[in-house]
Formats: C-alpha cells, sequence, structure tokens
C-alpha cells in the first residue's frame, strides 16, 4: 500500500474539501486526516491547520503545478484591506523565498506586487529559490540540551510514587524514540531525517539507557518496600 504524506494544511475542513475533490477530479490518490493536536510534539508545527490533505509522495509536483494553476490574481479585485497589501517589499520577497509557509494564493499576489513594483521573477529564478528553499527545509537539526536532560533524569520519577510522574519516568524512551525515528516531509514530497545523524544516535542510546535505568530504579525501589 503506497503511503500518503502530509501535502497540505487548511484551518477548516471546507477549505481541504475543496482541494480533495480537484485533486480526485486529476485522479490523484488523496486521503482527508482531521490531525489530533497531542499527537504532535514536534518544535515549529502550527497546531492552527489540523485539516490534512495527504497524497503519495510521487504527486507532489503534480499536485502542486495543479493548485497553482487554478489560482487566478487580479490586483482590482483583492480586497482593500488584505493583509499583504501592507507588506513592505522585503516582506513580499520573503513570501517568495519561503513559499512553503504561505497560501497558493499569498504566494502568487506577492508576485503581482512585487512586479507592480517593478521586480519580477524569471522561471529559472523561482526554480533556483525553490531548489535553496529545500537545502534549508532538509538540513537536520541537533538534540536540544534539554532533552537530554529530562531523558536521562526521567527514571527518577519512579522514587515519586505519583501516578502522572510514573509515566514520566519512560519520557527518555519516548524522547529517544522521536529523535531516532522522525522524519520530515518536505515540499517536494521527499522524506528527510529530522535530525541530525549524531542527535539520532543519542536518541538510540537514550532509549537503552533510560530502559536499563527504569530497571534498576524499579528494582531499587521495590527493595526498599
Amino acid at each position: 500500500m503506497v503511503q500518503l504524506l502530509t501535502f497540505k494544511r487548511f484551518h477548516t475542513a471546507e477549505q481541504a474539501a475543496e482541494i480533495i475533490t480537484l485533486l480526485q477530479e486529476h485522479h490523484i490518490p488523496v486521503e482527508y486526516e482531521e490531525e489530533v493536536l497531542l499527537d504532535k510534539i514536534y518544535a515549529g508545527q502550527n497546531f492552527d491547520q489540523r485539516h490534512l490533505v495527504k497524497i503519495p509522495a510521487g504527486y507532489f509536483s503534480q499536485a502542486d503545478s495543479l493548485l497553482k494553476s487554478q489560482i487566478r490574481v487580479s490586483l482590482d479585485e483583492v480586497e482593500p484591506d488584505y493583509y499583504l497589501l501592507a507588506f513592505s517589499t522585503e516582506e513580499l520577497k520573503e513570501v517568495i523565498d519561503k513559499k512553503d509557509e504561505w497560501g497558493d494564493y499569498d504566494y502568487a499576489l506577492a508576485l503581482k506586487l512585487l512586479e507592480k513594483q517593478g521586480i519580477s521573477y524569471s522561471p529559472e529564478q523561482l526554480k533556483q529559490q525553490g531548489e535553496s528553499r529545500l537545502d534549508t527545509l532538509s538540513q537536520p537539526q541537533a538534540l536540544p540540551l534539554w532533552w537530554l536532560v529530562v531523558g536521562y533524569i526521567s527514571p527518577l520519577f519512579i522514587f515519586t510514587m505519583i501516578p502522572f510522574t510514573l509515566v514520566c519516568s519512560l519520557l527518555g524512551i519516548f524522547i529517544g524514540g522521536f529523535v531516532y525515528l522522525t522524519k520530515k516531509t518536505l515540499p517536494d514530497g521527499s522524506r528527510v531525517p529530522a535530525f541530525t545523524a549524531k542527535a539520532r544516535t543519542q536518541g538510540k542510546w537514550m532509549m537503552v539507557i533510560v530502559f536499563v535505568l527504569d530497571v534498576i530504579c524499579w528494582r531499587e525501589l521495590i527493595s526498599r518496600m
């Protein structure tokens, strides 16, 4: 079975439904999912956009081109108070540089607004910017120091004998597993590790060491009873 990855995120189910209908009309496999907020703990996650449209990775480029082809932007029809109209030239350029953080309409409108100022992009420039952005997004992150500290001291919570903190004693295993296994989906559909090789090694060893420490702490606690 082909794995489906998050292609777009929306604030409402209705917005997601429109895109799903369009993709289905062009025979692109698609699935809707409403994200459970508590299941997502990765830094930088946009919790406001929890209505997901998921498609196979191999269709990302086709679907992206399809969505962009549906957008028609006329500066005369833009609402006078639309927030992008108040953006400076540099802010509009940032929308182009980081198009993955903006909607397709905002991206197209930013191009129009810059063009009105005499600033235009060739297809080659836009392609180069897209590739540069992919390189930036694909960079893995290091393991935060406080995750290491919390992970390794978590077995000590066993000695509190409080139900909630007993669960916290497993934090090191959860953190280690998260760092070791987590991947992120890039705008082109490719999947890359979210953390550096060093961080993933640390995560693997954290799982093993914290498990051993949990066993030792439980034995010590039981021997005191």
